[in-house]
């Protein structure tokens, strides 16, 4: 199904007995004719052992000579070598690596010049059977072209996934009404079977035949859609489970051409009633997942349940997108989930039938790597937590554009000719399905335990063989260390593996934890250990210096020396020896960082020539300069400053800088930056009157270009509001009670179903400031207070969200999108875009309820909102969410641009007092 951004989803307003844990198993080998697990499609990049990566260079021309690198994820090479290519046809190389995923760059020289090209591939451990609860959503009901069953088939068995969810909507499988279609289902069901492959039909959405093809809103409709699933069924017997819808609670699906259901808990519950009662009356073996709700509503998902909905599924089902933030929520999330069902006094399976990540190049998004990881961490968790399936969202990139968010969820991506290539999350994900092998069960995986061993760490537990699996990630990069008899087995995100063993004297294998989580198996048990041997601390990284760190060899509890090497990409890097009950500290460098952007270094240390640590230094390479563009009050006049700062540790050259505002053009040339020095300069705006847009370019002495490009928006003195200067303590306690008041909800737009006036939903507010942060105030009346949603979801509480950028209103391309909300008795706080996302810093924010006022404080950094205050103007905008305990009634607005819509330009502007 397709996914949208989580305010999508703010237009909606709003049997006693268990029954047995069910799950979706693939069966352990394939169908006749079928390839089964283990088995991918060449053109794919996909190899499984023994079968050893053989690679199609591409853009060759007859007679180039071809270097190649192949490097691992993070940009350490592993191997290189060269070749020339083929007179005729295809040139192909065989790659001498193991276990893991790969870059693999070419550099082409023949007689019209270089050129450079790069390919990705996986080479994957063999796997007897898919993993039942493992799971992937795809898009084969949009057809076969790109949508290939016989090409995507093999590779998501070759994964070790077991289950695809999917579906024919009823729009293409009852064309006429009474007249059905099936095709198109049967024909990729069929691949799937042929591949060992199980599938969840999804039941959805709406049909011209029915309600005016609105979603079904009448007892017609919903009779409708109920003879479409028993059809469904009919002509696919050997379905085992559907799904009932997908997403209702918000519009892109629950108000299809404005249903009057608009998303409403209790027309889907009568849906789901009409629906699963018709299908038992045919098929009784039929299980039913439901209802697939877009993050985690619990008092949309109370509402369906007070109504009875429990009596009709055999797992409840919801989709807990967050991105870009981690998934550290997601656990309580399930338990919330699951601390209601078990309120009525029955057991029903989890799931999560769809949940991913996007690496497109927007704002809501994160890279390959940290895709990646997600999937892996959230997998886990689910599992841990008691979820018996789970779905990434979904399998290929549905395009080929990095811009824009929607096509960019894929564990593979499209390329031409109808293959693909592996993306870093469709390695770590097929890795992890190889780890649960011993847990599996044909329900789910089963038995994973998480805790958190150390601060910032988390270790799921894979039960099933003998000593220990831990898996092990944290969220910033961590020294960490495990006591080991004899040796054991660490295992990457991508599946490479190396044997490690205890240091002598100490018992332990030291290791640096990341986003990306790696694996430890031991035949033995496995404890945390106290002290950390080995740790490896980057360093910060500016492009064409040095990526350098410190090694520290912890000794203060031996009672020998110990000597050390410390190695990277197949060299020693350094040699330390640590007097006993001493540390030694050496200075390293691995290279010199040669690109912008994330940067990570491996590094294995050895005493007495056996493997007794796995290091990792994480870089984010910027470059030396960096050119800032701002809009400025400067002496009261409105300006765009242009500052180039050096950072770096030399003086940096710039033979050239432009800028052009408008039709108004200008530059400067020869300019010396010295090391930790900054060159400014203000361009006026005087006589501009509408947006107008700007482009700066800064040429550095390497050839390489800065640039920065936007657009300047002048508001006239009149209409800029101002900030005060003071700081408030953040305590739930309006300071400002007496002091004139920024704004008003009189002033804002009530969004709101049934609005019963001032004492319903009302509020006032204050904005302030000082030299380190912003400075909110809201005293809201609400008249009755609800708040059970946590984390990303807390917008559908009563609940404070508000967004602020940088300039004035209508400059700013990205900003900040941040909420606070009372949750059990204490504040929970939600950046949804902005520098990071997630959760505020401890003490950002405060939230009290005295009566029927509740006191929101929120104190958020300059540097966390990622604005540069001494420029002087803001934009700004908010709302309060309105929630009286059966799901969220609506909003009040004041300014714009949040609920509605997500606009800077419909922000109001502010100037920031001295």
């Amino acid at each position: 199904m397709k996914r949208r951004s989580f305010l999508a989803a703010s237009a909606a307003m709003a049997s006693t007995v268990a029954v047995p844990g069910f799950g979706l198993g693939a069966q352990p080998a394939a169908a006749a004719g079928g390839t089964g697990p283990g088995a991918a499609p060449a053109a794919s990049n996909v190899f499984v052992e023994p079968a050893k990566p053989r690679l199609t260079v591409p853009d060759a021309r007859p007679g180039d000579r071809i270097e190649v690198t192949v490097s691992v994820p993070g940009g350490d090479p592993v191997w290189s070598g060269s070749l020339t290519a083929a007179a005729s046809g295809p040139t192909r190389i065989t790659v001498p690596v193991g276990r893991g995923y790969y870059t693999a760059t070419y550099q082409l020289t023949g007689a019209s010049g270089t050129v450079t090209a790069t390919d990705t591939f996986c080479v994957l451990g063999a796997i007897a059977a898919t993993i039942p609860g493992l799971g992937v959503n795809t898009h084969f009901g949009f057809g076969p072209d790109p949508w290939d069953p016989t090409v995507l088939s093999p590779l998501i068995a070759a994964a070790g996934i077991a289950t695809v969810r999917d579906t024919e909507e009823w729009w293409g499988a009852e064309p006429a009404k009474g007249s059905y279609d099936f095709s198109l289902y049967r024909q990729y069901r069929a691949s799937l079977v042929a591949n060992g492959l199980t599938d969840l039909p999804v039941l959805s959405f709406n049909n011209a035949n029915y309600d005016g093809g609105a979603t079904p809103y009448t007892d017609a409709g919903r009779a409708g859609f109920a003879q479409y699933a028993v059809e469904l069924v009919r002509q696919n017997p050997q379905v085992a489970a559907v799904e009932i819808f997908n997403e209702f609670n918000i519009p892109t699906f629950g108000a299809r051409g404005g249903s009057p259901a608009n998303c409403q808990p209790d027309y889907y519950f009568l849906l789901l009633k009409a629906t699963v009662t018709e299908l038992r009356k045919h098929y009784p073996h039929l299980r039913y997942v439901a209802p697939a709700t877009s993050g985690v509503p619990i008092d949309w998902l109370k509402a369906v349940f007070d109504q009875g909905g429990l009596d009709y599924v055999d797992a409840v089902s919801v989709h807990p997108y967050c991105y870009p933030a981690a998934p550290e929520q997601l656990a309580q999330q399930l338990q919330q989930v699951d601390a209601l069902i078990r309120s009525y006094g029955v057991r029903r399976d989890l799931w999560i039938s769809e949940l991913g990540w996007t690496n497109a190049t927007t704002q809501l998004s994160v890279d390959a790597r940290t895709q990646a990881a997600y999937a892996v961490q959230s997998a886990a968790t689910a599992y841990a937590t008691g979820a018996r399936d789970f779905f990434w969202y979904d399998f290929m990139d549905d395009g080929t554009d990095s811009g824009e968010q929607e096509q960019n969820f894929g564990m593979v991506r499209m390329v031409s000719g109808g293959s693909t290539r592996p993306k870093p999350v469709y390695a770590a994900y097929a890795n992890l399905a190889r780890q649960l092998t011993a847990a599996a069960t044909p329900s789910g995986p089963a038995g994973l335990k998480n805790d958190a061993p150390a601060e910032g760490v988390t270790r799921t537990v894979i039960p099933g063989r003998p000593g220990a699996t831990w898996m092990l990630w944290a969220a910033d990069p961590t020294p960490f260390a495990v006591t080991v008899e004899g040796s054991a087995v660490f295992t990457d995100t991508y599946g490479a593996a190396v044997r490690v063993f205890a240091a002598p004297g100490s018992g332990t294998f030291s290791l640096t934890l990341g986003t990306e989580p790696v694996y430890l198996t031991s035949p033995r048990p496995l404890a945390v250990a106290g002290s950390v041997r080995h740790q490896l601390t980057a360093h910060e990284a500016k492009r064409g210096e040095d990526l350098a760190a410190t090694w520290l060899v912890d000794n203060t509890g031996g009672d020998r020396p110990v000597t050390a090497k410390l190695l990277s990409g197949g060299r020693i890097v350094a040699t330390a020896v640590a007097a006993p009950g001493a540390t030694a500290s050496t200075e390293v460098a691995f290279g010199t960082a040669d690109a912008v952007g994330r940067r990570t270094v491996h590094a294995s240390v050895t005493e007495q020539d056996t493997v007794v640590a796995r290091l990792a230094a994480e870089y984010l390479v910027a470059e030396p300069l960096t050119l800032s563009v701002l809009h400025v009050l400067k002496d009261g006049q409105d300006a765009l400053r242009v500052r180039v700062a050096n950072s770096g540790s030399t003086d940096q050259g710039v033979p050239s800088l432009t800028w052009t505002i408008g039709s108004v053009h200008a530059s400067a040339s020869d300019l010396t930056i010295a090391a930790g020095a900054v060159d400014e300069r203000f361009v006026s705006l005087t006589g501009l009157t509408t947006k107008t847009p700007y482009q700066v370019e800064a040429t550095m002495d390497d050839g390489a270009t800065l640039s920065a490009a936007g657009d300047v928006v002048v508001v006239a003195a009149s209409d800029l509001r101002h900030i005060p200067r003071r700081t408030i303590t953040v305590d739930g306690v309006n300071e400002l009670a007496g002091s004139p008041r920024t704004g008003t909800s009189s002033e804002g737009t009530v969004v709101m179903t049934g609005y019963q006036g001032a004492q319903d939903l009302s509020f006032d507010f204050w904005l302030s400031h000082d030299a380190d942060r912003l400075y909110l105030t809201v005293a809201a009346t609400d008249d009755v207070h609800n708040g059970s949603a946590i984390g990303d979801q807390i917008w559908q509480n009563d609940s404070l969200q508000f967004a602020v950028g940088a300039g004035t209103p209508g400059e700013a391309r990205t900003w900040n999108e941040i909420g606070a909300s009372l949750v059990g008795g204490a504040a929970s706080t939600w950046r949804w875009s902005g520098p990071s996302t997630g959760a505020l810093p401890a003490g950002g924010a405060a939230v009290v309820r005295s009566g029927t006022t509740t006191t929101y404080e929120v104190g958020i950094a300059w540097s966390d909102l990622g604005i540069d205050p001494s420029g002087g103007l803001i934009s700004f905008s908010m709302l309060v969410n309105d929630n009286d305990g059966q799901g969220r009634k609506g909003y009040i607005e004041w300014a714009s641009g949040i609920g509605d819509s997500k606009d800077s330009a419909l922000f109001k502007g502010f100037v920031l007092d001295a």
